[in-house]
Formats: structure tokens, C-alpha cells, sequence
């Protein structure tokens, strides 16, 4: 019968505790925390309030205590009773889809694409619309802008927002800073809220900066029911 001499037992125990260790700190190594702070501002000109609200996601990895990322990501939402429209939007109908349009199925309901316009059918008319977040396409419209929202390229037209997600492009929503060349024709309102003005696309309200490129402009927050 051999015997372990006792050296080599010990290195057995310490290789058996490291790697119990290493199991147990298995998937522990990151840890994600989202802190979501909600506060109502007035507004300078007036006494009226709105919300903004900043969501602090912080990511901490346990197996490298130096390695700590803090992300803030700012939404300011305003409510839909102090909107007063001045301009109202245009609604583009149709009684015909143009040739060559394409369907996408996004949560059990259709929609009609083509040239970066979406429609949706009710009683015999094609209305254009803001497509809903999520939904996706195969191929970018013609004339799309490539811009950058938190170093992530992202792909404007008409006042939609995608995001590539394999081979397909994901429709997202913008945000807060977001500065675009131009908003689309059909479907924007101009506001006034606090009496301050305001566009408004698909919820999303822009106000108009100037710079050296001329007058853009920037996303600052949405409409909240």
C-alpha cells in the first residue's frame, strides 16, 4: 500500500478549496443595479410642474473591484393637459398602398411599409403612422441618416429611429439630447407647454436649437398620460 506523502496532501487540500471558491463565485462575478429617481420640476416660466425622471444603472463587477461603470440616462415627461397644439399634425391617408410595399407582423397586428412610410388599415383607408417600438424591417429606407445615441449607431428617417439587431433593424425610441436634421412632414404637431414650443412625433417632443449646421433638432423628453 502506498502512501501520499504529506506535502502533496496538503497541495491536494489547497487546489480543492481554490477551486470551491472559484464555483462559488461563479455568475457573482457582475452585478447590476438600476436606481430610478422621480422628481417634479417647475417650470421657469410659469408655476406649472412636469417630471423628470433618471434611471442610475450601475455595474459593478465583484472579481475586479476597480471595474465599476455608472451609466445615467435622463426622461423628461411632460403631461398631455398642459399641451395646447398650435399647429396641428397632418394625417397622410391612402386608399391605395403604393406598389411594392412590404407587410411586417409586430404583435399579432399588420402593417404596410414602403419608402420608410408605415401605414395601418381601418374602414378602407391606409393612415400613416409612427411604427411602434420593436417592430423591425429588413432593409433601411432609402435616405436614412447614420447617427450616434451613446456611441451606439443608430439610423434616422422620418422621424423613426432603428437599431441593427442581426440581420434586421429595430425600431427604438430616442433619446434625451438626440439632436436630428429634420423632422418628417406628416404627423408632427407643433405645442406649446409652460409656453414654451415644442414638436411632437410619436410622443417624443423636439425643440429647435440652431447650429452651425442651421436649425435642428433635439430630443428632450415625451408626452406622459
Amino acid at each position: 500500500m502506498k502512501t501520499i506523502p504529506t506535502l502533496s496532501l496538503l497541495l491536494l487540500f489547497m487546489t480543492a478549496s481554490i477551486t470551491l471558491h472559484a464555483q462559488k463565485q461563479k455568475g457573482k462575478g457582475n452585478k447590476t443595479t438600476v436606481t430610478k429617481t422621480t422628481k417634479t420640476n417647475k417650470s421657469p416660466n410659469s408655476n406649472k410642474a412636469y417630471k423628470s425622471t433618471t434611471v442610475k444603472v450601475d455595474k459593478h463587477n465583484h472579481n475586479h473591484p476597480n471595474n465599476h461603470k455608472t451609466t445615467v440616462v435622463k426622461v423628461n415627461k411632460y403631461p398631455r393637459n398642459k399641451v395646447v397644439v398650435v399647429k396641428p399634425k397632418k394625417v397622410y391617408n391612402v386608399t391605395v398602398l403604393p406598389t411594392g410595399y412590404t407587410t411586417v407582423v409586430h404583435a399579432k397586428r399588420n402593417y404596410y411599409c414602403h419608402s420608410g412610410y408605415f401605414y395601418h388599415y381601418h374602414d378602407n383607408i391606409y393612415t400613416a403612422i409612427a411604427p411602434p417600438f420593436g417592430l423591425r424591417i429588413k432593409v433601411l429606407p432609402f435616405g436614412y441618416r447614420s447617427i450616434f445615441i451613446a456611441s451606439v449607431p443608430h439610423y434616422y428617417y422620418r422621424g423613426v429611429y432603428y437599431v441593427q439587431r442581426n440581420n434586421e433593424y429595430e425600431v427604438v425610441e430616442p433619446k434625451v439630447g438626440t439632436i436630428v436634421p429634420e423632422l418628417p412632414e406628416d404627423n408632427v404637431e407643433e405645442v406649446t407647454i409652460d409656453g414654451n414650443v415644442y414638436y411632437a412625433f410619436d410622443d417624443v417632443l423636439y425643440k429647435s436649437i440652431v447650429t452651425t449646421d442651421g436649425v435642428q433638432y433635439e430630443v428632450v423628453g415625451r408626452l406622459d398620460d
